[in-house]
């Protein structure tokens, strides 16, 4: 993935993690449909490319990545409909995302397993982005901690809200906006002393 492609990526994942409900089953969902389409969107491409329909690449990947992305939000629903309706179209935005700045941008001619350790990394580094969001969403705004289950999500109380009204403010957009980007801020400032490190030749 190029350069270009993961900073749009990690654009449109953030912008992903701060209109999703503050729930962390929400961010379990979210996060597993992230690497989901990464995986078998890449699977897919390569198995076009064996096909030799590179003319018809764009449109077939498309339409896999839409298909794909409906068969799991109806998989959601099924299993738990009160959050798959909740979710709604926002189930749709990681498919827009990893359509346009992977199978759109990125042209790179590799093998499977190259494009796979290419690609994977950061999907599954996004998605951990969005489960330490909604995971701090969830506990601090709520007192609770959600998980999916069989029949629904499962919800376990962990303190009275009440006690700390404040950080209510975190299940708002703005109080996830402003979360998003002190965790933004300290991701690119690990990455920063990482590439410095590296420089230096200091393993």
């Amino acid at each position: 993935m190029s350069k270009k492609a993961v900073s749009i990526y990690m654009a449109a994942t953030c912008a992903i993690s701060i209109i999703t409900p503050g729930r962390f089953v929400c961010g379990i969902v979210v996060a597993v449909e992230i690497c989901l389409l990464m995986l078998l969107g890449t699977l897919f491409r390569t198995l076009i490319e064996v096909l030799k329909l590179n003319k018809m690449k764009q449109p077939l990947i498309l339409i896999f990545v839409v298909y794909l992305t409906s068969f799991y939000k109806r998989f959601v629903i099924l299993f738990m409909p009160e959050l798959g309706l909740q979710l709604g179209f926002i189930m749709f935005l990681p498919a827009i995302s990893t359509f346009t700045t992977v199978f759109l941008m990125d042209e790179k001619k590799l093998s499977l397993i190259n494009e796979l350790t290419d690609n994977m990394p950061c999907s599954l580094l996004f998605s951990l982005y969005v489960l330490i969001i909604s995971f701090i969403r969830d506990f601090l705004a709520f007192g609770t901690i959600t998980l999916p289950g069989t029949n629904g999500f499962y919800e376990y109380i962990i303190f009275d809200t009440e006690t700390v009204s404040a950080a209510s403010f975190l299940a708002t957009i703005p109080g996830a906006l402003i979360l998003s980007a002190i965790l933004l801020s300290f991701y690119l400032f690990i990455e920063k002393k990482f590439h410095i490190i590296l420089k230096a030749g200091i393993k």
